[in-house]
């Protein structure tokens, strides 16, 4: 039933024709008003529908694991810096301890527990996974093929005599002695 229908009264009406004019231009102002509107509402905005939906689910999840790595010496303290985090699944967090530090480490464990919940993360408990030490990595200064004699050595000293940052005058000893020894 449209409006104009609606609004227009039976033929057998009391008021007569006076009133269909009436009713007529009400309902021409109510088709105007309706006019040019769409009948759906847009689709919302797809990052607002996003954080409507993803906040509640991300409210009591914490840090997560790579925000823990990044700033695990500032939480975690001088004392665990050695431990490194390797895993957080389901509040249990995993950490890669060498082997010594282990015992020492187990027993400290409230203590880290406290110091995360302070930090934001939502962990339960610590699992910690002993390993051993990792190999030395290797380096980009190869071994000497011979040793310099003291005169060289000398030399190469008393060259180096103007420098006085002590850092830099051992980086350029080394570097001396490579280029010698050819």
């Amino acid at each position: 039933m449209s409006l104009r229908d609606r609004f227009r009264p039976a033929k057998d009406s009391f008021y007569g024709p006076a009133t269909d004019a009436l009713n007529e231009g009400r309902a021409a102002r109510e088709l105007s008003a309706k006019r040019g509107k769409a009948v759906i509402a847009p689709p919302p905005n797809a990052g607002k529908a996003m954080t409507a939906v993803v906040r509640p689910l991300l409210k009591g999840t914490g840090l997560g694991i790579n925000e823990l790595k990044r700033n695990w010496t500032e939480i975690a303290g001088d004392s665990f810096a050695r431990a490194a985090p390797e895993r957080l699944v389901a509040g249990v967090l995993t950490l890669k301890v060498p082997g010594a530090l282990a015992p020492f480490l187990q027993q400290q464990t409230p203590l880290l527990l406290e110091r995360l919940k302070t930090a934001g993360a939502k962990i339960k408990s610590i699992k910690i996974e002993q390993r051993t030490a990792a190999p030395p990595k290797q380096t980009n200064v190869a071994p000497l093929k011979r040793a310099l004699s003291p005169a060289e050595e000398a030399a190469l000293a008393q060259a180096l005599d103007p420098v006085a940052d002590p850092g830099l005058k051992s980086a350029l000893m080394r570097l001396g002695r490579a280029v010698k020894q050819g």
